[in-house]
């Protein structure tokens, strides 16, 4: 499915004619490859995007092992937004795990249209607020829920997500073992019959 830019953001906070047609020339679509990465950690962020196809997944590497965040599935902004906002490397890296399509944008450029247009600075808040509950209602119920709560969760968050993806990533965002993961799905199928 496509997501079509202007539906998506019109959907989340109303913008004027004038402004789609200032915010339309900044617009680049891009192809994703699998596994390719939109930005890696360390890497300096100078853009915005948005999902139109695909899936993303965001990590963070230690010690040698990768531990997902989260994950983006069409019309959501897979976007390094402490970097881009804080101007620093970023942290954390986002990678394609299936082919896709993204539509990028400066961030720069997207904030010069603010003063002309409040309503993209508006849009933006919006996306950002979203972005922020989001982050800490998952914080939250992984620190407090049993992992066979949060894959219930997971499971209504992303229903189609869990068919396109390696369960390891799944079990990873989870933060339980692809073992773990194997064991609760089987319980479930089990007391499902």
């Amino acid at each position: 499915m496509t997501t079509n830019p202007l539906a998506l953001l019109q959907n989340i906070s109303p913008i004027t004619q004038e402004a789609w047609n200032d915010l339309k020339p900044l617009l680049e679509p891009l192809p994703l490859k699998r596994n390719e990465y939109l930005i890696q950690a360390g890497e300096t962020a100078r853009y915005c995007y948005i999902l139109t196809e695909g899936v993303v997944r965001v990590f963070y590497n230690k010690e040698g092992n990768e531990y997902n965040k989260t994950f983006f599935v069409p019309g959501t902004f897979p976007t390094p937004l402490t970097a881009l906002i804080s101007n620093t490397p970023c942290a954390i890296s986002f990678q394609a795990l299936v082919p896709g399509q993204v539509i990028r944008f400066s961030y720069r450029a997207f904030q010069n249209l603010f003063e002309k247009h409040r309503c993209l600075e508006s849009l933006f808040r919006v996306i950002l607020e979203q972005i922020w509950i989001k982050k800490e209602r998952h914080d939250i119920r992984m620190v407090t829920n049993d992992a066979t709560t949060n894959y219930h969760i997971f499971q209504q968050e992303f229903p189609t997500l869990e068919s396109q993806i390696p369960q390891y990533h799944i079990a990873s965002y989870l933060g339980i073992t692809p073992i773990q993961l194997s064991r609760i799905r089987a319980q479930l199928a089990k007391s499902n019959l």
